[in-house]
């Protein structure tokens, strides 16, 4: 292709919210809905019991109690106090299909906020309730998030600004920092950063300091930090070519993770006048996360893909360790100050909170909640070896009922590690008679910085290659491959099967980004040049144009089944990508089922509608990995 522009037959697709467009687009779903109708059925009647389990997470604390969400057959956001439970939301009194996403507490008990979107859209309603009578205070609609209130009804957030310009003229996408007082709203910081520059806030426990992280893409950061009633002395803590987050800080000390050695993270203590001692040294395995509880740092780390967990005192003395039975992932910590929260998954428990105390001058973890464990499954972990010799790790998830088909996941991207969690799709496949493998590819955070950088970029196809490895061990072995990705993953295996036709039985591509040399003109796609290139780069656009599945689907060529599935209400990764890979295989003779969701964007929807998708999407699958003939069984007559 070189460097010439050709015409896009395609481009259509771009407007979705052409009637033309979207009535053809409907009309494909529902022929593929239709072509699956009776096996999806029978998984659906499966699936809603898996995506409809309570699941506890997002545990935090004040002076009025314990907080928490819930997920169940809607999402809620919970207090307990004094041994009772009350519900302050449900998001069924917020709309059929609405998630709530995030919420976020005071420090004295009064006041609280959530956000949540229609149909997992990303631009949503921040809400803001007196607690006291569960009062509406405020709203404020945008892509808003990480509140932090600081007396007197006062707050911060930070708005991420997708199209036109930020407040001081800088193009989108750009995130800035309000304050917000009275029903009015002041830019407090962050003027004048570049778009792609992006904006997390938070308080340290204590409730004295702002601690900011600004961020360039996914590569590197800036920390500031100040008190937290002047931003005009949050001042710059640490800098530098790499990533970095803020732990905590203890009056004027500032803990830090830093990413700036080999890439696997070390704990610092920055003073006030920018003295730096290393209080935690990098380690062979990777830092994961961080929080203070009371006088201890405790700190995850990442062996292979799964969590363990270092207690370590102020001065970065190991004082105690902690490991699970089996692969476990902590996916969230929370420090009250005194304590802490940990959220831990697993492959086959849908969830754990651990809450982290002192007594009797050690750490001690008690078991906050729990469910019991749902799958009486094996998990083997194993290693492939790509085509440069690097050794690519799996966690292979075996059904009970015995398999010789499976599903391979992949991601590969944005420095997100793909640790144990308990995804609804995956113990109803093991139900089903599929095992299910999740590989720890290039691109990913699962050993470092440079893990990730090798699968950005230029270097992407790594990550294609590193997945080819994992697919190529399992067929070798006799099975019957499927290959399932969303997001950054459904390029992915958008790239498998258009560099490896052969290779796969089916594949399913979920809310996929595909078109590598348009990303960046639609919706906030241009945020993601950081990572994968910028395609009005001459250099990035040549890499770029190599591997783009879109791009390079051929005529003439057979391509496995596959389903590709998005959601109208996508307002990050633009429908365009998945319409216009599913007309162009479609066009070339290619067998290919298109599944549009009318009530989910990119963040999901109401766990009724993210079943009813994923049994389609399970259905396919099923049909193309042999497993109705394999069983033989009159329970799939629907």
């Amino acid at each position: 292709m070189g460097s010439c522009v050709l015409l896009d037959p395609f481009d259509e697709f771009e407007n979705i919210n052409d009637p033309k467009v979207l009535n053809w687009a409907l009309s494909e779903s529902n022929k593929c809905i239709n072509s699956l109708r009776q096996l999806s059925s029978y998984v659906y009647r499966k699936a809603l019991a898996y995506y409809t389990l309570p699941v506890v997470y997002n545990v935090k604390k004040n002076p009025a109690g314990v907080f928490y969400m819930k997920r169940n057959a809607t999402y809620s956001i919970n207090l307990e106090k004094s041994g009772e439970v009350f519900k302050l939301v449900d998001s069924r009194d917020l709309g059929e299909s609405a998630v709530i996403h995030n919420y976020y507490i005071d420090s004295v008990g009064r006041l609280f906020a959530y956000f949540y979107t229609e149909r997992g859209a990303d631009v949503g309603e921040l809400v803001v309730v007196d607690l006291r009578d569960l009062s509406v205070v405020e709203k404020i609609r945008g892509s808003v998030s990480d509140v932090v209130f600081i007396g007197d009804g006062r707050f911060y957030y930070t708005v991420l600004h997708r199209e036109g310009k930020c407040p001081d003229g800088a193009e989108s996408p750009c995130e800035r920092v309000f304050l917000r007082e009275s029903g009015r709203e002041e830019l407090v910081f962050g003027s004048g950063l570049p778009r792609n520059y992006f904006i997390s806030l938070t308080r340290s426990a204590d409730g004295r300091k702002a601690l900011v992280s600004v961020s360039y893409g996914w590569v590197r950061n800036s920390l500031y930090a100040g008190p937290i009633e002047d931003p005009s002395r949050w001042v710059k803590v640490l800098e530098g070519d790499f990533r970095s987050f803020f732990i905590d800080s203890i009056g004027s000390e500032y803990f830090v993770a830093a990413y700036d050695l080999k890439g696997f993270g070390r704990i610092l203590r920055i003073d006030e006048g920018s003295k730096v001692t290393e209080l935690v040294p990098e380690q062979s395995t990777t830092l994961q996360d961080a929080i203070l509880a009371g006088k201890y740092i405790v700190a995850s780390y990442l062996r292979d893909a799964s969590s363990r967990v270092r207690v370590y005192d102020l001065s970065g003395q190991l004082i105690d360790e902690l490991s699970f039975e089996e692969p476990a992932s902590i996916v969230r910590m929370y420090s009250y100050g005194s304590g802490g929260f940990l959220e831990v998954r697993y492959f086959t428990k849908p969830y754990q909170i651990l809450e982290v105390v002192e007594y009797e001058n050690r750490p001690v973890f008690n078991k906050f909640s729990e469910h019991k464990k749902l799958v009486d499954a094996q998990v083997v972990e194993g290693f492939a070896e790509s085509h440069d010799g690097v050794k690519v790790h799996y966690f292979w998830i075996r059904s009970p009922r015995g398999s010789r088909s499976a599903v391979i996941y992949g991601y590969g991207g944005f420095g997100i590690a793909l640790t144990p969690t308990f995804n609804s799709w995956i113990p109803l496949l093991l139900e089903l008679g599929v095992d299910v493998v999740v590989a720890n590819l290039r691109g990913g955070s699962e050993y470092g910085e440079e893990w990730h950088k090798a699968g950005m970029r230029d270097k992407k196809t790594n990550v294609f290659y590193d997945y080819i490895a994992v697919a190529e061990k399992f067929k070798s072995m006799g099975y019957a491959i499927a290959g399932f990705g969303r997001s950054n993953g459904g390029l992915l295996i958008g790239a498998v099967i258009t560099m490896r036709p052969d290779l796969l039985n089916a594949a399913a591509i979920g809310y996929p980004v595909l078109d590598m040399l348009k990303f960046h003109k639609l919706y906030i796609g241009a945020a993601w040049t950081t990572e994968y290139g910028d395609p009005d780069n001459p250099v990035d656009r040549e890499y770029l144009e190599r591997y783009s599945p879109y791009h390079n689907v051929k005529e003439g060529v057979r391509y496995p089944p596959t389903i590709v599935f998005t959601g109208i209400y996508d307002d990050r990764v633009h429908p365009a990508h998945a319409l216009k890979f599913y007309a162009k295989l479609l066009s070339y003779g290619n067998e290919v089922c298109l599944r549009l969701e009318t009530s989910s964007g990119h963040a999901g929807s109401s766990p009724e509608v993210l079943a009813k998708e994923m049994s389609d999407v399970v259905a396919f699958l099923l049909k193309h990995l042999g497993v109705i003939e394999a069983h033989k069984s009159h329970e799939f007559d629907g």
